[in-house]
């Protein structure tokens, strides 16, 4: 798992900006199944991946008229290639693995969105990813955009979950409405285009909820892990959360080492103390062996 976490942490501090900076969305996605699958080769992968791909792609219309280029990868995605959303088993773990999405054509929003946007840089579209709240999308940019000659109202959309449907501003608008009945306030900041490591965050936080609503401690262990060493910004709580599956699993050097990371980074003091409370009481504990 080291390995593929340095990787994974490679291609992510290789992107400045994700508007600017290119980086590879089937690699991202099947170094993150990785993590599950310890021997997936993503570079056999990869090829398997373009040969089933490349010939359906060979007659993309030679147009500069983005939307013809868009509508015929759209028609690749889901009619040739047969992908679409899981509707009727969501929380499948299968649904978050980029090479399970693969093999079985269907997923959820963020990893078909991975899919698409690999599509999409194989005709030379420039499509990046959307962390928008609850229902990751794509964004295709436009040759102007990069000249910043539109506003952000007259942007357009992907909707890879559902079968890639095109969508303005407005569309977006009115499902953030229906989804949130206006607890979040839409604006730009909810269309801003996602840096790989929010990807990455969001990809590991799913596997988060469905690791703990199924109990799967091993698996959790990872997540956990994955987090810490790949998002500072979840780092500090998943600290906190990994010492407490340690003591769980009766690992109890392994949670009190969590927990003072936790408490040297953690800035509440009520935390801490908490922390320290748990400390304590794993110090006192016999570690547990087979």
């Amino acid at each position: 798992m080291d390995t593929t976490l340095s990787e994974i942490s490679a291609l992510l501090a290789k992107v400045k900006s994700p508007m600017l900076d290119d980086w590879d969305p089937l690699r991202l996605g099947l170094l993150l199944a990785r993590l599950e699958y310890e021997d997936l080769d993503i570079e056999a992968q990869t090829r398997a991946f373009r040969d089933q791909v490349e010939p359906l792609l060979k007659d993309c219309p030679k147009t500069d008229q983005i939307w013809e280029k868009v509508a015929f990868v759209n028609q690749v995605f889901t009619e040739e290639l047969g992908f679409k959303g899981d509707t009727n088993n969501y929380y499948n773990i299968k649904n978050s693995f980029l090479n399970d999405v693969i093999l079985r054509r269907k997923g959820i929003p963020i990893t078909l969105s991975l899919v698409y946007m690999a599509l999409c840089r194989k005709v030379g579209l420039k499509a990046l990813g959307i962390a928008f709240p609850g229902h990751f999308l794509v964004r295709i940019i436009l040759p102007e955009e990069e000249g910043s000659a539109i506003t952000w109202r007259q942007q357009r959309f992907v909707d890879a979950f559902d079968s890639a449907k095109i969508l303005n501003v407005d569309d977006c608008e009115k499902r953030l409405e229906e989804w949130t009945r206006g607890v979040l306030v839409f604006g730009p900041e909810a269309l801003k285009v996602a840096h790989p490591q929010e990807i990455t965050s969001r990809i590991l936080r799913n596997l988060k909820a469905i690791f703990q609503e199924k109990e799967d401690l091993p698996r959790l262990y990872w997540v956990l892990t994955g987090l810490i060493e790949l998002c500072p910004a979840e780092g500090t709580e998943s600290l906190k959360e990994r010492g407490l599956l340690m003591g769980r699993m009766g690992r109890y050097a392994n949670a009190a080492q969590d927990l003072k990371a936790y408490m040297s980074s953690c800035t509440d003091p009520q935390r801490v103390s908490h922390a320290e409370r748990l400390l304590r009481f794993f110090e006192t504990q016999r570690e547990f062996t087979n």
